[in-house]
């Protein structure tokens, strides 16, 4: 009987073990490349230069596929000063730092380690960084700004005692400065507005 129950304890717990939630460290610290096109390893750069001047809105995503429905894992904003060692997911901490502290790597200095749901350690889920400047709380995705965003790539989960798994796997994290620029139809009302106005000129001369 003794045999029986710590047989079924043993596999239990290794059943938990398989199944235990991966892990995530909002860290791409220890990515090397210095190439904007960089696939891997990537950095931040800010229209087409190394950022090591300048913290950023950064925001970390998961998905259990490539081309799936992507959620938070955390947002890091400029306009926040909370700090937590909580590791629960959607939460909204400082950014001060996040790039300036490694030099052109991005990275959250909380140091949390984030349990993505659904998906067990030593198994591959797949991430996003969105990033932007200023004091908006979203990533701005259109219209003017500086922002850009990387695109999907995975990183097999850690958990237990291993080491935490980072974004080494991470491409080039690119911010771009955008302008609004008037559609075809604005620039021809306004050279309309601009003829009307001229001929009106003329005919009170």
């Amino acid at each position: 009987m003794k045999k029986l129950i710590l047989s079924v304890t043993a596999l239990a717990a290794c059943s938990v073990g398989t199944y235990a939630q991966g892990t995530i460290n909002f860290d791409g610290s220890k990515n090397t490349s210095a190439s904007p096109t960089a696939t891997s390893s990537g950095q931040v750069f800010i229209n087409g230069v190394l950022d090591t001047t300048t913290d950023i809105n950064a925001e970390l995503l998961y998905s259990s596929t490539a081309n799936g429905t992507f959620s938070p894992v955390v947002t890091l904003l400029l306009s926040s000063s909370a700090s937590t060692s909580s590791p629960a997911l959607n939460q909204i901490i400082s950014a001060h730092g996040d790039v300036t502290a490694d030099k052109g790597k991005i990275y959250d200095n909380s140091g949390n380690s984030y349990a993505i749901p659904n998906i067990a350690q030593g198994t591959a889920a797949y991430f996003i960084v969105e990033g932007w400047t200023g004091s908006s709380s979203t990533y701005p995705g259109t219209g003017p700004g500086t922002y850009g965003a990387t695109a999907a790539f995975s990183e097999t989960l850690s958990g237990g005692t291993a080491t935490p798994a980072n974004l080494g796997n991470m491409p080039a994290l690119n911010l771009v400065t955008t302008t609004v620029v008037p559609e075809p139809s604005t620039l021809a009302m306004a050279g309309v507005g601009l003829a009307s106005m001229l001929i009106f000129r003329r005919r009170n001369k």
